[in-house]
């Protein structure tokens, strides 16, 4: 064969192998994997039967043979900035107007925050809590609850909400007794009188009104717990007496004695 038609088959043979290989080499193109499906949030998510999707819980509707009302009380929880409470609420037969009642200072007292405006109340307080507008140095006097059976028992003194008295009241229900605790925050001292274990006579003074745990703010913190039935005072201290599963908060028009017209004297 002659020279140049050898050398030319030569250089067809070279770039047709260039080109296999280009070809072979040549990067494809990367195809991203598919996204992977988000799980549905519980707002999408079907709720059961008989549930109606509430904000990201699914609330359970009555069945058709419960009653609309109940005889008995019921316990709501209330939440306050991402906490929540146990809480009594007010018995449709006890007074709405928080005025109608006694209280540990003179009656009826400024009330600057608490029972129905449950928006103002603070994160560390129980919805329950009322506070109320005092001088500084105001005594602070034990009160006879609504159907109280005994004298007034000291069961704790300290610090709490501020400094702090805590109050127990055997309370005539029906025809059952339930101990109540009265919770006296703020104070600028506890009474001479105000130590565990004592017991004050109606209009004895337990404390003084201050703004301890809060300085520059004057003020009563009062609120009202009824004692789990299982759960005795023996040995409890002064933060035990308010955990929840000791004692539930309840609404103070519950347990208050009733004013009697003008005069300022509590009823019977």
């Amino acid at each position: 064969m002659h020279p140049a038609v050898k050398a030319a088959l030569a250089c067809a043979v070279v770039a047709a192998i260039g080109a296999r290989v280009g070809v072979a080499a040549k990067p494809q193109p990367v195809t991203a994997p598919p996204a992977a499906t988000a799980a549905p949030s519980l707002q999408e998510m079907p709720c059961p039967p008989r549930h109606l999707p509430e904000g990201d819980v699914c609330v359970p509707l009555l069945s058709p043979e419960e009653p609309l009302t109940r005889d008995t009380e019921v316990q709501q929880e209330r939440r306050t900035r991402g906490r929540s409470f146990e809480v009594l609420p007010r018995r449709p037969d006890r007074p709405e107007d928080p005025r109608a009642f006694r209280y540990p200072i003179a009656s009826p007292p400024l009330i600057l925050r608490g029972f129905d405006d449950v928006a103002s109340q603070p994160a560390d307080a129980s919805p329950a809590s009322v506070e109320l507008s005092a001088e500084r140095g105001t005594p602070v006097q034990a009160i006879r609850l609504q159907g109280q059976e005994e004298k007034t028992k000291v069961v704790a003194s300290g610090r709490l909400v501020g400094n702090t008295v805590i109050t127990a009241h055997v309370v005539r229900e029906g025809d059952r007794s339930r101990t109540y605790l009265l919770v006296h925050g703020r104070l600028d001292a506890a009474g001479p009188d105000a130590k565990p274990g004592a017991t004050l006579d109606d209009g004895q003074t337990l404390g003084f009104v201050g703004d301890s745990g809060s300085p520059g703010v004057v003020r009563l913190y009062l609120e009202a717990r009824r004692l789990r039935e299982d759960v005795s005072l023996d040995g409890l201290d002064i933060k035990a007496l308010t955990d929840p599963a000791t004692s539930v908060a309840t609404d103070l028009r519950n347990v208050l004695s009733e004013l009697e017209g003008k005069n300022g004297r509590a009823a019977p």
